[in-house]
């Protein structure tokens, strides 16, 4: 895999920074090599994580969809998470609402309004099969967004051992994260 960051086998991704950053022992890397449109904003928040201060937005309205492509392993599954900090990049007060596409497929609506509100950065996570050598992760327009744009903070796409989660058809199905939960400890995930 070229230029990845890849201490775990993947691409971890800080979207719109120029320079390599360090999170819970994993190196982000700039996202240059993986989208060729946007524009970049840096959010001035100092208690935040080195890849929540920068972010890739996407001001045209005339596309609808803008894409990451990564260099994958036709057949292999992949865990995509993208992460998303508003921080007001565009002077507004608001989030914009959008779509998140992987590999053709509408995966979810990107709503982080509710989140932002209480101060917090939004993450959604996938588990889907590569069909192909390359696998796309897009973010998209709705009838939501209007003239706001689509942003993205972070992207992190993991390969997985081809023996996690066996009983399910990825030729039809995607494994989403709904919630998680720690169970009989205190600590918190």
């Amino acid at each position: 895999m070229n230029n990845c960051a890849c201490m775990y086998a993947g691409f971890f991704i800080n979207c719109g920074g120029t320079n390599d950053v360090t999170v819970d022992s994993l190196k982000y890397i700039p996202d240059g090599s993986y989208t060729k449109v946007g524009s970049v904003a840096t959010i001035n928040k100092t208690d935040l994580l080195p890849t929540l201060t920068t972010l890739r937005y996407f001001p045209n309205t005339q596309s609808r969809k803008f894409c990451y492509t990564f260099p994958v392993i036709k057949g292999n599954k992949y865990l995509v998470k993208t992460i998303y900090y508003y921080g007001e990049f565009d002077g507004g007060k608001q989030p914009p609402v959008f779509d998140q596409i992987i590999e053709g497929t509408k995966w979810s609506v990107v709503n982080t309004t509710e989140d932002y509100a209480k101060g917090l950065s939004s993450y959604y996570e996938v588990v889907v099969v590569s069909h192909g050598k390359k696998l796309s992760v897009c973010l998209a327009r709705n009838e939501h967004t209007g003239s706001s744009s689509p942003f993205i903070s972070a992207l992190e796409v993991k390969s997985l051992d081809g023996s996690l989660y066996n009983p399910i058809d990825f030729s039809k199905y995607a494994l989403v994260t709904v919630s998680r939960h720690h169970f009989g400890g205190e600590d918190i995930i």
